[in-house]
């Protein structure tokens, strides 16, 4: 995708200490690198680079996740021919070629429960916010790891919110889009190669906490006052059992 002439490739660098901005840089010299002296995290990263680019369409796409072949050609194509539609995701799967969830309902209760309490059968159901489908049909949001938004979606309803460092920054993002009139949908005729927690996986204990910080800040903007209490009566009963520096962050949070 680099070399399609049609394309403009912004790296955003999140203050990494490998020498992986210098790689960008020599291996390749038409990307746009933008190296941040700061973790921005991935909402901060995203909008710095929307930011520096001038394209009609914006391609949100995570260093774990690859296009295949004709994946971006399907999903502009899929924008141009539905100007109500703000944002477009791919169908996904691992580099095994299994299928990996892309596509899905707005989180609530029966998410929560699950994440705390998995019950195999139900976890790739509608039950788990799985929002399956055969051909293009609209979601509530896509895994964020990949996804191709409108410039005008992006300039009428406003940049990820920086508040979540890491993880619901789309689902946020989507939740305006749609109380804007705007349409999310997943083309599956476009497919995304996601390696899945890559880069989340060498800090797992920093992120748990991360994630548990962004559906907290998620639940309290949408949810209620009900939906909260729930919320963290149910956080606090699934970690009642587990004990770890990382399970007390957690805990100091619904308190």
């Amino acid at each position: 995708m680099v070399d399609e002439p049609a394309v403009e490739v912004v790296v955003v660098d999140n203050a990494s200490h490998d020498g992986s901005a210098a790689a960008v840089a020599a291996a390749h010299p038409r990307v746009r690198l933008i190296a941040s002296r700061d973790n921005l995290g991935f909402a901060g990263g995203v909008n710095r680079a929307a930011d520096a680019a001038r394209g009609d369409t914006l391609l949100v796409l995570n260093p774990d996740a690859r296009l295949e072949p004709g994946a971006l050609s399907q999903l502009c194509a899929f924008l141009d021919a539905h100007p109500r539609v703000g944002l477009v995701g791919p169908a996904m799967c691992y580099p095994d070629g299994r299928p990996q969830a892309a596509a899905f309902h707005f989180p609530g209760l029966l998410q929560v429960f699950l994440d705390l309490h998995p019950v195999d059968r139900l976890m790739e159901s509608r039950l788990n916010g799985r929002a399956n489908g055969h051909g293009p049909h609209p979601i509530d949001h896509p895994l964020g790891a990949c996804m191709l938004i409108r410039r005008a979606a992006w300039q009428d309803v406003g940049s990820l919110d920086e508040g979540y460092f890491m993880y619901l920054e789309e689902i946020d993002w989507c939740r305006r889009a749609r109380a804007r009139g705007w349409q999310v949908w997943q083309q599956p005729a476009a497919v995304a190669v996601h390696h899945g927690g890559a880069a989340t996986r060498q800090q797992a204990d920093a992120m748990f906490a991360q994630l548990w910080r962004s559906r907290l800040r998620y639940y309290t903007r949408f949810g209620g006052p009900l939906t909260n209490r729930l919320v963290r009566r149910l956080v606090r009963g699934g970690l009642a059992r587990h004990d770890s520096v990382t399970v007390d962050r957690v805990r100091q949070l619904v308190r």
